[in-house]
């Protein structure tokens, strides 16, 4: 199968991820309002889980969710994105409004060399 059409299986890592955050299905369950049953199965790959479960689950985890679907997400330049854009946050509003401006001069110069 190619890449494109690859099956997204994650259970195992979520499970990985588990077991080294030192949680038990049901803590896990309990923390998130369901079923221990549940949360075996999305380990063992038997259903998908919502989106909703999916960002609470790295939230309990403590990890991203790019982390969680590397295998998945290929993009030039994604592993340095994280470390490049660090800082944002910590800027004032004017701060951030003069980065998305630089940005957006660079990508037209880089268009207008083409």
């Amino acid at each position: 199968m190619s890449a494109k059409g690859k099956k997204i299986l994650i259970g195992s890592k979520l499970k990985r991820i588990r077991k080294s955050s030192g949680f038990t299905q049901e803590q896990v369950a309990e923390k998130l309002g369901l079923a221990p049953r549940y949360i075996s199965d999305l380990e063992r790959d038997k259903t998908k889980g919502s989106l909703d479960t999916f960002v609470k689950l790295c939230n309990v985890y403590n990890v991203t969710p790019s982390y969680v679907l590397e295998d998945y997400i290929h993009f030039k330049g994604s592993e340095y994105i994280d470390e490049s854009i660090a800082g944002y946050n910590s800027l004032s509003d004017y701060e951030k409004d003069i980065v998305i401006e630089l940005i957006s001069f660079m990508n037209t110069k880089k268009k207008l060399k083409k």
